[in-house]
């Protein structure tokens, strides 16, 4: 059988070996589990789903191309996945092999962009309330949308997998809807959100007990980003020691035509993105030992609003004890501040610590808002109201490189949403220390006590 894969780049005629890949699963799983061992070679195959006890083997030097029949994906909205599976237990993708979906196959269908895309395109692989899985050593990358996505299950390991997703516009590399994961050694590298925390398929279900370690992402979005679907709750996550970088390709976000200053072809938005903005809440996230080289816009963006109604309206929507510490940022925008907090619809972002982070400026003879906090009003919200900002401290935050103007700027809405207690402890600017009177600082009619410390 003549495909049609990518070979750096380029489209290109190969020999592909048909395999039958359900078959072989589903004869492992009657005989009691087991391994199904794909051996090297170019290979294509049919969506499959994966079973209790089944561990699928990528030996090295093996692809598995997915098949670029639309019909042969299964049609129930939310399921169209090359790699499936639904309430299975002990469960296993493994090997030095590559899973490539060959999305630009599907790259041309119209109408089809934002969050409905994951939903009218096949997923690259899909676990769903699965327990005991775990995704060691493959290469997974061109998916025609999410490249993995892991709803509402109970106990994963990611370890050393690597995802390039270059190809359409919701090019995530792994969204994590689940709880009790590990996601260590990994490298993500996509057009749309590397690493994406999710909260959308079941609000009852909680995002929470994730640890994310020793891992590399590139986006042409955000690097790490919680939301846009954020329904219910994130909490007990831990991020640490990780690198964010400039990615490798960019296929479908052209920023530098449509933000102002935005100079590099290939450019992400954040580097960290905090954003509940469907009612949901966040609470006890660390992010600790992150090295954000160039290539972000805003380094640090938390945004709060409400686009829909709430899954519950008693629930108490908000994001609290946040904290980011020992981070080294390059900050290259010359438009988007370095840390722009936004929180709106009467949510409240409380008890934040920003400690020991290091911002370089890498852009000569521009103004630098380091700092931008104020409670927001947009045309997405439903209420159309502000939110509320209380206890944010900044300790021992350094700003350093190239010389130029900086601005701080802590302002509350109006009379209703006053930002409340706020502190920079210890913040230097080109060596000198940040005071309340120095140039840039700008404290509005509507923020209360905002102090300014040196140890």
């Amino acid at each position: 059988m003549i495909g049609v894969v990518l070979l750096a780049g380029v489209q290109a005629l190969v020999q592909l070996k048909p395999l039958d890949l359900q078959r072989e699963i589903d004869r492992t799983a009657e005989a009691g589990g087991g391994v199904v061992s794909v051996s090297a070679g170019d290979w294509e195959a049919k969506p499959f789903v994966l079973k209790s006890g089944v561990t699928l083997r990528l030996e090295t030097g093996a692809t598995v191309y997915a098949s670029t029949n639309a019909a042969d994906y299964v049609a129930k909205p939310g399921e169209k996945a090359f790699v499936y599976a639904e309430g299975a237990e002990n469960v296993a993708v493994e090997g030095k092999g590559v899973i490539c979906g060959r999305g630009w196959a599907f790259r041309e269908m119209k109408g089809l962009r934002g969050e409905s895309q994951p939903q009218m395109l096949p997923v690259l692989m899909r676990f769903s309330r699965c327990r005991n899985l775990r995704l060691e050593g493959i290469t997974y990358r061109d998916g025609a949308a999410w490249g993995c996505h892991l709803r509402n299950c109970d106990g994963v390991v990611v370890r050393g997998v690597t995802a390039n997703n270059h190809v359409n516009h919701t090019n995530d590399g792994l969204d994590i809807e689940s709880r009790n994961v590990l996601v260590e050694d990994s490298s993500f590298d996509t057009d749309d959100d590397a690493l994406c925390f999710k909260s959308e398929s079941d609000p009852s279900f909680p995002v929470e007990n994730v640890e994310v370690r020793n891992c590399r992402m590139a986006s042409c979005c955000n690097a790490i980003k919680f939301g846009t679907g954020s329904y219910g709750d994130f909490r007990n996550i831990r991020i640490h020691d990780c690198t964010l970088v400039r990615a490798t390709g960019n296929h479908c976000f052209s920023w530098w035509k449509v933000m102002p200053g935005v100079k590099e072809g290939i450019s992400g938005l954040s580097a960290l993105a905090l954003e509940v903005v469907d009612g949901g809440r966040m609470e006890n996230v660390k992010v600790r030992n992150i090295d954000i080289r160039s290539g972000y816009q805003t380094p640090i963006f938390i945004r709060m609003e409400r686009r829909h109604p709430p899954a519950n309206n008693d629930f108490p929507a908000c994001m609290r004890n946040i904290l980011v510490e020992d981070c080294d940022v390059i900050h290259v925008s010359q438009g988007l501040p370095a840390f722009l907090l936004e929180p709106g619809e009467d949510m409240r972002l409380e008890d934040v610590v920003f400690r020991n982070i290091r911002v370089y400026n890498d852009v000569p003879g521009r103004e630098m808002t380091v700092v931008s906090m104020r409670p927001q009003v947009n045309y997405a919200m439903e209420r159309k109201v502000a939110g509320h900002i209380r206890g944010i401290l900044f300790e021992n935050l350094t700003v350093s490189g190239e010389q130029c103007r900086t601005k701080f700027v802590v302002e509350g809405r109006d009379a209703e949403h006053v930002t409340h207690d706020v502190r920079f402890k210890n913040v230097r600017v080109f060596g000198k220390p940040l005071e309340r009177h120095s140039d840039g600082v700008v404290v509005g009619e509507f923020a209360e006590g905002v102090f300014f410390e040196q140890a």
